[in-house]
């Protein structure tokens, strides 16, 4: 993914650089401090965050005593703990998946969470619930289209 933006990368810094050296040296940067922190930590749009990272170094290299953007990246500086942002948007997408959860009836709730969360089998939960094969996976099937909905509507506001 980040292969096919190097292209619009380069360009986006290029645009705010006066030489071709510095879009280079600027760009590659970029894309070594994403794969570090990916590493790391899995980054849900690896593409956005390059970008926010060359606006840092960009900026970080107007500033009077600024670090050189070709210093190495210190690994052990690192933190593995989510950022302040990352944990607000798992908290979001929580309360999301709670609310779609609450809003379906009791038998789909049911079948959905024992699918996703205990990982049980069609037949398992079918057992379990005195229901058929078919009307498990009925269920789980409008359960994840309910919660795929919500999140698309969300993403839309």
């Amino acid at each position: 993914m980040l292969a096919k933006n190097a292209v619009r990368l380069r360009a986006f810094v290029r645009s705010r650089v006066h030489n071709d050296a510095d879009a280079d040296d600027i760009s590659q940067e970029a894309y070594a401090r994403v794969l570090a922190r990916s590493r790391a930590t899995p980054l849900k749009d690896p593409v956005a965050y390059a970008f926010r990272v060359a606006l840092n170094l960009l900026s970080d290299q107007r500033r009077p005593g600024a670090p050189d953007v070709n210093e190495p990246i210190d690994d052990a500086a690192a933190s593995d703990a989510p950022s302040p942002f990352e944990v607000l948007d798992m908290k979001q997408r929580a309360d999301l998946f709670t609310r779609a959860l609450q809003r379906m009836p009791r038998l789909r709730r049911e079948v959905f969470v024992l699918r996703q969360s205990a990982d049980l089998s069609y037949p398992e939960i079918a057992a379990r619930l005195n229901i058929s094969v078919e009307a498990a996976q009925k269920h789980f099937s409008r359960a994840a289209f309910e919660v795929r909905k919500a999140v698309d509507m969300e993403r839309v506001r």
